[in-house]
């Protein structure tokens, strides 16, 4: 998942472009969502504070406001080092400001007519949805769900269990924020996944990092978001083995 922040002086500017990336989002099914869509720098930086997915912000530079859009990127850039930063504005002579800053600005759109800044928009929500699966691929592993068009990508980390749906041919991922049905079978995911997930059950494989407790008298495990997943007598042996 990929937070979207939005943080432009100008009121009609700022509706639009909000505009602009919901339609793209909701087009082409990206895993993303808009986090902060504001005027004001301060209330960015105090979002990101408490942020727990990686971010995509698209800065003003002339904010009229106490702290520019440069100086509010190298904010950004240190609170989240992995983060993506596009600059909209209308000073294209300050582009190379964003070197001297070193924000590592991914794309600089100069304010000219709406359907630029449109086509620019969508084209780098694409660019940093694709960077995004390509970084986590490499580095926190994920797990890619596709459902139809759509791609979503969850964090290895936040993947508390996986459980066979009541759906025929459907799985559920229980992730710490969210619950997403798709198209599988368990033999098939258990194949893709690394050590940290384990069958404990025929219709349900566990992450042991995210294991709050196990009652092997009562064959369960608690998992951290209070969650509970059954343990099969056959089982057991493995999952003691695991944890110890």
């Amino acid at each position: 998942m990929i937070d979207v922040y939005i943080c432009e002086d100008n009121p009609k500017q700022l509706n639009l472009f909000t505009q602009y990336i919901k339609d793209t989002i909701m087009i082409e099914a990206l895993d993303m969502k808009i986090a902060k869509s504001t005027s004001d720098p301060h209330m960015i930086l105090k979002e990101i504070s408490t942020a727990e997915h990686i971010g995509l912000f698209f800065l003003d530079i002339d904010l009229k406001s106490d702290m520019n859009g440069l100086a509010l990127a190298q904010r950004i850039r240190k609170e989240q080092p992995r983060c993506f930063i596009i600059f909209i504005t209308s000073h294209s002579e300050m582009s190379f400001l964003t070197f001297q800053y070193k924000v590592e600005a991914l794309d600089f759109i100069i304010k000219d007519t709406n359907e630029h800044i449109k086509s620019k928009i969508h084209e780098c929500l694409l660019n940093v949805q694709e960077k995004y699966t390509s970084i986590n691929n490499n580095i926190n592993k994920t797990f890619i769900i596709y459902q139809g068009d759509k791609c979503i990508t969850v964090d290895y980390s936040e993947i508390l269990f996986f459980e066979t749906s009541t759906n025929i041919h459907k799985i559920l991922l229980h992730a710490q924020k969210r619950v997403i049905e798709f198209n599988g079978q368990l033999k098939d995911i258990e194949q893709q996944l690394d050590y940290r997930f384990y069958r404990c059950h025929r219709s349900y494989i566990i992450n042991k990092d995210n294991i709050a407790e196990v009652d092997f008298d009562n064959l369960t495990v608690h998992m951290r978001n209070g969650e509970a997943c059954p343990v099969s007598v056959r089982l057991k042996k493995g999952l003691r083995k695991l944890i110890s």
